[in-house]
């Protein structure tokens, strides 16, 4: 029994220093964990999601896709396309009829980061490729986010575009340009900020062509730090000779970022603004209603939407009505190229 005893006596004591041991050890676990997943919460969300599979029978809306490569989580996904929703042979560069897609068909889609939880996934797609050569990779859907950075003079390499999202866009003195559905005549410089392609790459990367797709933004807006303040410019930038006749306005700093004038920017991009006494500022396009503001209102209204939030409240100042510029181009549907 003494015995007995003194071997449960050493077990106890034994497990006293085993189990803060231990839990100190989850502790740490738990925190490498976490310190891991913290940057991961901190990185942007991708502009732009590429999802791809055979078409699969379905009982419901939409085109059923399947991924069995394994590669990406969203292996089996449901895909539904708007009206105006590119669909593009890759080999052809022309449109696709979706109609005529069978069962066992490889569709390439690219959509936004938001998508329906469900199972399968729901999207809604940005544009659509199919019959990509089986020796050929699909082209790459990209944004363009700015002007392009040129060589100097007599430099070496080749023009990039900054993209949404990250990245660029190479291209070539030997790029093609081709239009979505139009017999218009394109080039280098069409690709303005906001601007969709669909782009063939050769084996180094650069664009063998690209393809510019229909806009989908009113149009784009192009910012300019001064020592007193930031200029904003529309539909262009600041280069004195190109840009001469580019609408541009003085914006104002604030605590939260920049206060951009409504009526000049609104304006310059092609709608009406109105001031009126119950509503405030009336921004309207084609006779309808956009949005209405108040001076000193921290939200904006909308006919669909209703109330929507302000990142700052609504300012006056000498007969100038501002807002937020990120939430004015947010409202405006313009292009935010910052820079």
């Amino acid at each position: 029994m003494k015995k007995l005893l003194l071997v449960l006596l050493t077990l106890a004591a034994l497990s006293a220093l085993c189990v803060p041991a231990l839990a100190a050890e989850e502790a740490k676990d738990a925190a490498a964990k976490t310190q891991d997943k913290g940057p991961a919460i901190e990185e942007k969300a991708p502009a732009f999601v590429r999802v791809w599979g055979k078409v699969s029978p379905w009982d419901g809306e939409g085109i059923y896709l399947k991924n069995d490569s394994g590669d990406g989580s969203l292996d089996q996904v449901v895909v539904h396309v708007g009206e105006k929703t590119p669909a593009v042979d890759a080999s052809t560069g022309l449109p696709m009829d979706l109609e005529k897609v069978k069962e066992g068909d490889v569709l390439y889609v690219w959509t936004g980061p938001a998508m329906a939880l469900s199972q399968p996934a729901q999207v809604t797609a940005l544009v659509i490729v199919g019959n990509v050569p089986a020796d050929a990779a699909a082209p790459e859907f990209c944004e363009i986010a700015g002007e392009a950075v040129v060589p100097a003079p007599g430099g070496k390499g080749n023009a990039r575009f900054p993209l949404t999202g990250g990245g660029e866009l190479e291209v070539t003195g030997k790029t093609a340009y081709t239009p979505w559905l139009t017999r218009q005549i394109v080039g280098m410089d069409d690709l303005v900020p906001g601007t969709r392609v669909l782009v063939w790459k050769d084996k180094d990367g650069a664009a063998e062509k690209v393809q510019l797709l229909p806009s989908v933004y009113q149009g784009y807006v192009r910012t300019f730090a001064t020592m007193h303040d930031v200029r904003v410019a529309v539909n262009g930038g600041f280069d004195a000779e190109r840009d001469e006749d580019v609408p541009q306005f003085s914006a104002k700093r604030a605590e939260n970022g920049v206060m951009a004038p409504i009526r000049g920017i609104a304006e310059a991009a092609g709608y009406e603004v109105r001031w009126d006494r119950d509503l405030g500022v009336v921004v309207s396009l084609k006779g309808e209603t956009v949005f209405s503001v108040q001076p000193g209102s921290d939200a904006v209204e909308t006919p669909e939407l209703g109330e929507m939030l302000l990142s700052a409240p609504c300012v006056k100042e000498g007969g100038t009505t501002y807002l937020p510029l990120e939430d004015l181009c947010r409202y405006l549907n313009l292009y935010l190229s910052l820079g």
